[in-house]
């Protein structure tokens, strides 16, 4: 959860700052080091700052000869930033390393953001982080809303809290969904403990245990059986177990869930997506390639409620709805145990357009919903057949917002599927 921070500070060139006070800055240096030329230059001390930014910031590296004069520029350079309380030099055998003591010791921001999606409609959010906001501990808050959704997760993030590298987190969260149609509403919260380690592999690993009130509530009087047979709240334990890992131009990740913990219904949820990027024309064609699928099952008592099944989204299923594919009992969708969706998409960087960079793709994307444990003696379809779709993406900035659009069409697809051959998103940060 940690952030990355950059410094945003005007100062002047260290080229300037070498003729300044040239005495005076001699005698500010606060330390003394050989001249001359080192293999490699480290930050230490920063905990907030990133070390390449703040060597970044004054034009450091490996190839400056660190004379007096030399250092003293760039210890006045790192000290204009305002940054900084102290700047020391501490060469050690063919390393230089600048120890900085960082003056903001609770770094926070607050954003108030608006979007405009095509599906959800206008959705507002409010976001608050801090570091340090307890000592050590690193906390968040975030509110968003919409006419038919709203959700709530609040954070607690503390680093190095058991040997061997464990971080430790806490999670909670509560969600309100309200969608026109859906034939319910659906109601969550939870609060997660968890631990976590990052590797310098670029892997990383979490184990979590926590509680959750799970509630489906006004179900329509002619929704189907079995919409009607989930009806009701559930409050149970759980554990996760997550996986990740990610390097420059591909990720990966894998969750795995045990909800019921203690009760005669346990249910078993897992998910997992892959993505990748193959530059086929360096800084101009990538190749685009993501693959995401899931699966839940009962472990022992009943199936998984319709709550924990899977349902589309029109955010990786273009051309159709968010919730407009896979097993329906009459107008009602009823998600999922199984789902799997693949996307290949060609973007090429086109420069500019309305003044700002922008890129556009063609995809097509291919994925599918399937798999009920009832299916009303046979009367529902919950087969697997697949959907398909073609089409043209462009994203851009209007005004430092950012813009996403594609157009979609359906090749191949059921009937009483949802399409939605268009879609839009805009998002502003203040």
């Amino acid at each position: 959860m940690k952030k990355d921070w950059t410094i945003e500070m005007k100062w002047e060139t260290r080229a300037a700052m070498r003729g300044t006070f040239f005495s005076l800055i001699l005698g500010a240096v606060p330390s003394v080091a050989l001249a001359g030329k080192y293999a490699q230059v480290e930050v230490r001390g920063n905990e907030f700052l990133r070390s390449e930014d703040i060597l970044a910031a004054c034009e450091i590296s490996s190839d400056d000869n660190f004379t007096s004069i030399e250092m003293a520029a760039i210890h006045e350079c790192l000290m204009s930033t305002g940054q900084f309380g102290s700047v020391l030099f501490a060469p050690r055998g063919d390393t230089m390393t600048i120890v900085v003591n960082e003056l903001n010791s609770r770094p926070g921001r607050v954003e108030i953001g608006v979007e405009i999606d095509s599906e959800d409609g206008l959705i507002g959010s409010l976001y608050f982080e801090r570091f340090n906001l307890f000592p050590k501990t690193f906390g968040s808050f975030e509110l968003r809303g919409s006419r038919e959704a709203s959700s709530l997760r609040m954070g607690l993030y503390r680093k190095d809290v058991f040997p061997g590298g464990w971080d430790m987190g806490l999670d909670a969260g509560a969600v309100n969904e309200r969608y026109d149609d859906l034939a319910y509403d659906h109601r969550r919260a939870y609060l997660e403990p968890f631990i976590a380690q990052s590797f310098d592999t670029g892997e990383r690993v979490e184990f979590g245990l926590g509680y959750r009130s799970d509630a489906i509530r006004n179900v329509d009087v002619g929704a189907s059986p079995l919409i009607k047979a989930d009806s009701g709240s559930q409050r149970a334990a759980y554990v996760r177990m997550s996986y990740a890992y990610r390097q420059e131009n591909w990720s990966f990740k894998a969750q795995q869930f045990f909800f019921g913990l203690g009760t005669g219904d346990v249910v078993s949820r897992s998910h997992a997506d892959i993505s990748g990027r193959l530059g086929l024309l360096p800084e101009k064609l990538d190749l685009v390639l993501r693959l995401e699928g899931g699966h839940v099952t009962e472990v022992k008592g009943d199936a998984a409620r319709i709550s924990d099944r899977f349902v589309s989204s029109g955010a990786t299923l273009r051309g159709f709805a968010s919730r407009g594919i896979g097993p329906r009992d009459s107008g009602d969708f009823l998600g999922g145990e199984n789902y799997l969706v693949g996307s290949a998409e060609l973007r090429r960087d086109i420069g500019t357009l309305f003044g700002t960079g922008a890129s556009v793709g063609g995809f097509v994307d291919v994925g599918s919903v399937w798999g009920l444990s009832d299916t009303l003696g046979g009367s529902v379809d919950d087969s697997l057949n697949w959907r398909a779709s073609v089409g043209l993406a462009l994203t851009l900035n209007v005004g430092n917002l950012p813009v996403s659009v594609f157009v979609a069409d359906p090749i191949r697809k059921e009937e009483g599927d949802k399409e939605q051959n268009f879609g839009l998103s805009v998002s502003a940060r203040f």
